[in-house]
């Protein structure tokens, strides 16, 4: 018997296996790679990260005023007066100096609110551009001259 360079079709199954092993493995790989990247969205860090800046011992913001829309900050490492607002973005800027400082990109303009709780602590609320509701406790600073506690009622939507 005589052998011409063809396939068998022993070998012909043998490769459509593997190929379709390969096929399965790739798809399943890129929904982990889907998940995680979801997963990653849920966790907001750059949020966290921007809480944790106005907390920041290198500031020792302590409040002044809270309303709904603003929030009126006195560093006591600078001595400078500051305010935390809110459009798209929110940022901190300085009193009657100019400039500001980014905080946190991507809120849904007219979504933020300060609500002022007990002490030294306000409640920071925003809302994503793609909707994701964001919440945050920051305890800033107690003033070194007035340690008295204040409370506030917050309205919640």
């Amino acid at each position: 018997m005589s052998r011409n360079g063809a396939f068998t079709l022993v070998e012909c199954l043998v490769a459509l296996i593997i190929m379709s092993l390969i096929t399965v493995l790739v798809s399943f790989q890129i929904r982990v790679i889907k998940s995680s990247t979801t997963n990653h969205l849920e966790r907001p860090l750059d949020w966290y990260l921007c809480l944790a800046e106005l907390e920041s011992p290198n500031h020792q913001f302590t409040i002044e005023e809270v309303s709904q829309r603003k929030l009126q900050l006195a560093s006591q490492t600078s001595g400078a007066s500051y305010e935390l607002r809110a459009t798209d973005q929110l940022y901190l800027s300085r009193v009657n100096r100019g400039g500001y400082m980014l905080l946190f990109a991507d809120i849904k303009a007219g979504s933020t609110t300060f609500c002022r709780l007990s002490g030294s602590r306000v409640e920071i609320r925003a809302r994503r551009k793609n909707g994701q509701q964001l919440l945050g406790v920051v305890r800033f600073y107690e003033k070194k001259e007035d340690p008295g506690n204040l409370s506030g009622i917050c309205s919640t939507d």
